[in-house]
Order: C-alpha cells, then sequence, then structure tokens
C-alpha cells in the first residue's frame, strides 16, 4: 500500500500508546479524527470516501482506492433506552462484576462500558456476569 488514511469517529484514538507511537512514525500513514463517514463512492470500484467533520461540520472526500470497515463500534442497545443505565455511546454501564443500575440485572461483553473489546475479554466478562447473576440468585 501506498497511503492509507484512517478515519475515526471519536476525538482521538482509543489504541495503546506505544501502537498510537508507532502509527505516528509511519509516513504513509494520514489519521483523520472527529470524522463521521457519510459515503463511499464509487461505480463497480470504490474510488472515494466522504466524511463530516464532527468538530466544525464541514463536508471532506479522500481519493481512495479500498475501504476496511471496521464494525462493532456502536452497541446493538437502543432497544434498552429507559432501562438500564447507558453512557453517551449507548454502552451499559456495569461495575466490575457485570451488574447494571437495575438489581438482578447483569450485562457482559461489547455491548457494555468495558474499556476494551476483544473476544477473549467479552468471554471473561460473560463468565463474571453468569457466576454474578448466580450469586445474586441464591442470596436473594
Amino acid at each position: 500500500m501506498e497511503h492509507v488514511t484512517v478515519l475515526e469517529f471519536l476525538p482521538g484514538l482509543k489504541a495503546d500508546e506505544v501502537l498510537q507511537n508507532r502509527l505516528k512514525s509511519l509516513s504513509n500513514i494520514t489519521v483523520i479524527t472527529n470524522a463521521e463517514t457519510k459515503e463511499i463512492t464509487g461505480n463497480e470500484k470504490v474510488n472515494g470516501i466522504t466524511y463530516i467533520d464532527r468538530s466544525t461540520g464541514e463536508k471532506h472526500s479522500v481519493k481512495i482506492d479500498g475501504v476496511f470497515v471496521q464494525i462493532g463500534l456502536v452497541p446493538n442497545t437502543g432497544w434498552l433506552n429507559g432501562t438500564v443505565a447507558l453512557n453517551s455511546r449507548g454502552e451499559i454501564i456495569t461495575d466490575n462484576k457485570g451488574a447494571t443500575n437495575i438489581p438482578g440485572v447483569f450485562a457482559a461483553g461489547d455491548c457494555t462500558d468495558s474499556p476494551y473489546r476483544q473476544i477473549i475479554i467479552s468471554m471473561g466478562s460473560g463468565a463474571t456476569a453468569a457466576l454474578s447473576a448466580f450469586d445474586h440468585i441464591i442470596r436473594n
């Protein structure tokens, strides 16, 4: 690849500092933060991407030859509005045992406010939430 452009929805990257430093050391990568992707353009082949700068509202286009889409950053929790507590990104707020603000309701995985999004971490939080739910049931 001659050049890579990374569009990040948030105001900053969330990767570990050592990874961000490595990224910054590469001269063929441009990182654009606060970017709300609006459109991927092209006929039979991708040729561009359009985004809105979330801090200024300005529309921008970048010429590109391909796209890698990372999915799963927006939790599918809209159906929970008005029930368990959600943060500003729609993630379920839990404590270190997976408990929500409602007694007896537990959550786990990428839909929670866990700072990390990896399968192994979701699996572990699922086990923690299940054990916490079991403990809640036998004590109440």
